[in-house]
């Protein structure tokens, strides 16, 4: 048994500097329905709340014709769909540890994007974005029944911020639930920003929960993560359409666990 590398999932790289690519237009876009009834807010554990993590923004969706596998899928998938996720705003992609090499909850990925025509690049020409174990950051009380945890460090390792997504199925397609937590005791910005600061000292970095980004990137994924899982679904090399199963339960260490390992693949 050994682990396969062979396959580079870096999505295609576009011709331009990342942070250059600022002058492409957003498609038109309804954002999506709300569930309903409305789901519970999501509340900050009393350990995440000792640690100063903060909760500035949670967004619900409703995603029709979209399953809970479907979802699981496209985190351990991303290079596939990237762009589509969110066209003209999404600018690079690529894994810097990928899902099949080093299991789902180590995995790094590099991305950069804006949040309209004109307006710079987040993440210049890239930030990390780090899987995170749901032992060790899940920050909230209660989760729907699939959930990934990821996050930004700074270049001394403390937890910038880290964006929960959660979903589970409903007739009819998904709920879902985007929520940013921030750590207010975060001693400097990450790298990426800093760099940024170096080029231009006004710059005055807006959050992408501060805009209609989440709702942007919601509203396409019934546009085209049912074609793409339907493409890909039967394809045979597990190295390249890298199997995933995002469910979640409560342990009896009060904390969340995923059902499976999503640990490296072997063929």
């Amino acid at each position: 048994m050994k682990t396969n590398t062979n396959y580079i999932p870096n999505a295609g790289q576009t011709h331009l500097p990342a942070k250059d690519n600022i002058n492409i237009d957003l498609v038109p876009f309804v954002p999506p329905a709300k569930p309903n009834p409305l789901l519970s807010k999501v509340e900050l554990t009393d350990e995440a709340i000792a640690k100063g993590y903060e909760l500035p923004s949670q967004k619900q969706h409703f995603l029709p014709g979209i399953t809970s596998k479907m979802l699981d899928w496209f985190w351990a998938n991303m290079e596939k769909g990237y762009y589509l996720w969110a066209p003209g705003s999404h600018k690079k992609f690529t894994w810097i540890k990928s899902p099949q090499e080093y299991g789902f909850e180590d995995s790094v990925h590099m991305i950069a994007e804006t949040v309209g025509k004109g307006i710079p690049v987040f993440g210049g020409e890239g930030v990390e974005i780090h899987r995170l174990h749901l032992t060790d950051f899940f920050p909230l009380k209660t989760c729907l029944k699939h959930v990934i945890c990821e996050g930004v460090f700074n270049d001394i390792g403390e937890l910038v911020d880290s964006t929960i997504h959660m979903w589970e199925d409903v007739p009819g397609g998904c709920v879902h639930i985007t929520a940013t937590v921030t750590n207010s005791r975060c001693t400097m910005p990450p790298g990426f920003i800093l760099d940024m600061l170096k080029e231009n000292p006004d710059f005055k970095p807006t959050p992408n929960w501060a805009t209609d980004h989440e709702d942007y990137e919601a509203s396409q994924w019934p546009i085209f993560l049912p074609t793409l899982y339907e493409l890909w679904k039967n394809h045979p090399d597990p190295s390249q359409n890298v199997p995933c199963n995002l469910e979640c339960y409560m342990g009896d260490d009060g904390k969340y666990h995923y059902v499976a390992q999503n640990g490296p693949v072997h063929i």
